[in-house]
């Protein structure tokens, strides 16, 4: 009988953890779209549609390393740095 219910102990850990792993990725994406907001400020359409690109980007970028954190905020870093480049280009 108590393995039951180390089993169900087991089990609500677990479920927990995937939760709040869950909750933690939505949360990390969209401080990653704040910050890409704070780094393109859109004052025109054309900005504006350059601001869509990236996120569009972003969106790729985070759907296509979810599971690989490391590589996620690797390619992040390099499309903040990218958007900041072609900001001080102007």
């Amino acid at each position: 009988m108590s393995d039951f219910i180390g089993k169900l102990k087991v089990k609500g850990k677990t479920e927990e953890d995937i939760y709040f792993a869950k909750r933690d990725r939505e949360l990390i994406d969209a401080l990653h779209k704040k910050r890409l907001h704070k780094v393109v400020k859109c004052e025109d359409d054309a900005e504006k549609k350059i601001a869509k690109e990236y996120e569009k980007r972003f969106e790729k970028i985070a759907n296509k390393n979810k599971k690989k954190p490391k590589r996620l905020l690797r390619a992040c870093k390099e499309l903040i740095t990218e958007i900041m480049e072609r900001c001080s280009a102007r």
